[in-house]
């Protein structure tokens, strides 16, 4: 009976209820499509120790090496946090950084170490031109940087930063699963508009039943 009742109301309100299904459907649709094109790049980076200095009783410099190599991974990583070095970064490329504030600027570049030696960079650009840009100078800042670091009493390096090939794709603007994700809203709130539709005529019965 209750079923019978809701589908008596939903039928009786069907263009109210279709209304409510469509417009977020389309507006999501309308939104993901008007969205600007943005582009993905995504640099690995490899840490390699150079160099390396003979010691004859040091019997465990493989072990040693790796832990070295992952410190200095660190410090990779500590600079993509840095304001200062995200700027020439941003120099070096000649784009501007256009920085609103500090904590925005670091959150453009996700870092991800997957070893002590390997690490990931990827950010986004709304310019092929400038992420290709981008991609080629925040490769030589790193290398370089590194380069300049890290070297021991006779200024030989101990360890480089090889950057790879940066790699930027057309990030997808994912329109069919915002239309879906809308299309889902729509119908949660068609039923609780349905609902709340056979709640009142419930209570506006029991008002006349009295």
């Amino acid at each position: 009976m209750q079923f019978l009742e809701t589908i008596s109301i939903a039928w009786r309100y069907r263009w109210l209820i279709l209304a409510v299904i469509l417009i977020p459907t389309v507006l999501g649709i309308v939104f993901a499509a008007s969205r600007p094109v943005s582009y993905t790049t995504s640099i690995a980076f490899t840490v390699n120790r150079i160099n390396k200095q003979d010691v004859k009783e040091y019997q465990y410099d493989g072990y040693y090496a790796l832990q070295a190599s992952d410190l200095f991974s660190e410090t990779v990583v500590s600079w993509f946090l840095t304001p200062s070095v995200i700027v020439e970064m941003y120099d070096a490329a000649g784009v501007p950084a256009n920085v609103s504030d500090l904590s925005s600027l670091t959150a453009r570049f996700k870092i991800k170490k997957y070893s002590s030696q390997n690490l990931g960079v990827t950010f986004t650009s709304f310019s092929q031109t400038d992420a290709e840009k981008l991609a080629a100078a925040v490769v030589k800042t790193v290398e370089l940087k590194a380069s300049q670091l890290n070297q021991s009493a006779d200024r030989k390096a101990l360890f480089e930063v090889v950057g790879s090939k940066p790699v930027t794709v057309e990030r997808s603007r994912q329109v069919p699963l915002v239309g879906i994700v809308g299309f889902i809203l729509g119908v949660f709130l068609a039923t609780l508009i349905t609902g709340l539709l056979g709640a009142l005529r419930g209570h506006r019965q029991a008002g006349t039943a009295q």
